[in-house]
């Protein structure tokens, strides 16, 4: 699985795309710069290929966020950047 932020900064959503994943849920968290999950979601995805937005994240303060992407066993990070 391959995963990244369609940009490295964000204000109030956040676009996902994701490559070479099987289908089967994909567990996305979003962790502050102290490790506190900020947002949790679970997307179903169908094919290899997709993109998808987590939205609602204008209320988060700025700063650093990890991004988490889990499915099975595997984890693939990524910072995005929330700014003003």
């Amino acid at each position: 699985m391959f995963a990244k932020t369609k940009t490295p900064t964000f204000i109030d959503n956040l676009t996902v795309e994701v490559d070479d994943i099987v289908p089967s849920p994909l567990h996305v968290v979003l962790l502050s710069e102290d490790g506190k999950i900020c947002c949790k979601t679970q997307k179903i995805i169908s094919t290899a290929r997709s993109s998808f937005c987590i939205e609602g994240l204008s209320e988060l303060p700025y700063g650093v966020y990890t991004l988490q992407c889990i499915q099975g066993d595997e984890v693939v990070e990524c910072k995005a950047v929330k700014r003003v």
